[in-house]
């Protein structure tokens, strides 16, 4: 039996349940995850705990359950425990630790114990491109030459997300040629995916004339992702009113905006201290109902700040009706910058936790303040 859903996987356990038999290890591993995926993990790990048997697939998707709810350790204690591993075992296991922070040496010693696993386990693409997404966070583009060179002669190189990933690792990792020596090499062939990757990378380079033409070709394959990142690369280089016009030619297009395109419009209304524009964003937030993500309420309240306009940005933030470590920072950030220094002292004191950038903000402020009365004095 297939289970399409959580209701009909409770509905076909309580039956197994009532009727007293044992559930056969392919149902089983379905309900575990099916209930991993709507995250019971209790009931996965129950499930699996009284399994009479397993095979590698039940291990296999208990350890996924755990990478999903971010619990490393017991992931880790059940692929220890697993007593056959598959690609698939790997792969999962390897995938969680690039994804986490604090996991990169684990990430590495993994990825070499696979390689002495190499009669039993080959590397695949999805192995590969993992491993470039953690030379890319850790800006190791040594170890990412050898995997490129690895996926070359084992021709894991070719698809567009192989490509896409050795873009990224190159882009990120400050070699830009090699970047676009990769995304020429598709032989003409325009890949959406290619393309995204390559359009963010010209927009970290600053090259937006080059990123602008990459968007052009091919237009018909630009999704939401395509837009955003031009969107973007234009705000972060400086390039506000750019992107602004874009986002404008993104809707007359009949692209669907999203809360990423939202974050580039406010930093753009930020950067050009726009009231107008930032009012015409905070309605098109209200009516699309983002205003209840707190990174676009903060980008709102930082747009009123910077246009000085406290008492819009305070209002929104109370409105919010939840404590924003973003938006607090940006109305310590507007009052410090008015020498209003009672209420950014206030809004400093209401954070449970003061990281580096509030209290430069706040010691911004103080010492602005400090200069304008030595100024009045001396005048």
């Amino acid at each position: 039996m297939y289970m399409r859903s959580l209701r009909d996987a409770v509905v076909y356990h309580v039956q197994a349940i009532k009727a007293g038999f044992t559930l056969p290890t392919f149902t089983t591993n379905q309900l575990i995850h099916v209930y991993s995926k709507h995250n019971f993990l209790c009931e996965s790990q129950k499930l699996f705990d009284e399994m009479p048997e397993r095979n590698v697939v039940s291990w296999n998707t208990m350890i996924s359950a755990h990478i999903k709810s971010q619990n490393l350790k017991q992931a880790r204690a059940l692929f220890d425990s697993a007593p056959h591993k598959d690609l698939v075992t790997y792969n999962s296991m390897l995938s969680g630790y690039v994804s986490a922070d604090g996991y990169e040496a684990d990430a590495l010693n993994l990825f070499q114990e696979m390689q002495n696993e190499c009669e039993n386990i080959k590397i695949d693409e999805f192995t590969a491109t993992r491993m470039l997404n953690l030379c890319a966070k850790l800006l190791n583009v040594g170890y990412g030459r050898q995997l490129h060179t690895f996926m070359v002669k084992t021709s894991e190189d070719v698809s567009g997300f192989a490509v896409s990933s050795l873009i990224d690792m190159y882009s990120k990792c400050a070699c830009f040629e090699d970047a676009y020596r990769v995304f020429n090499r598709s032989d003409g062939v325009v890949n959406l995916v290619c393309k995204n990757a390559m359009v963010a990378a010209c927009c970290r380079e600053g090259e937006m004339e080059m990123a602008l033409k990459i968007f052009q070709t091919a237009p018909e394959l630009n999704n939401v992702v395509s837009w955003n990142t031009l969107i973007w690369g234009y705000v972060q280089n400086g390039y506000m009113e750019e992107g602004l016009k874009l986002f404008v030619s993104m809707t007359e297009n009949g692209v669907r905006w999203n809360e990423h395109t939202f974050a580039s419009v406010l930093s753009a209304c930020s950067g050009l201290r726009s009231l107008k524009c930032g009012k015409e964003v905070h309605a098109w937030a209200l009516k699309n109902r983002f205003i209840s993500n707190p990174f676009i309420t903060s980008g709102i309240v930082d747009v009123y700040c910077k246009c000085e306009n406290m008492k819009y940005a305070e209002l929104i933030h109370l409105m919010s009706g939840v404590e924003n470590p973003f938006s607090i920072t940006s109305l310590i950030l507007g009052y410090s910058s008015q020498g209003n220094m009672v209420e950014a002292r206030r809004f400093f004191d209401s954070l449970a936790e003061k990281n580096v950038v509030v209290w430069t903000a706040l010691f911004s402020g103080e010492v602005g303040s400090a200069i304008n009365i030595m100024f009045s004095y001396s005048s």
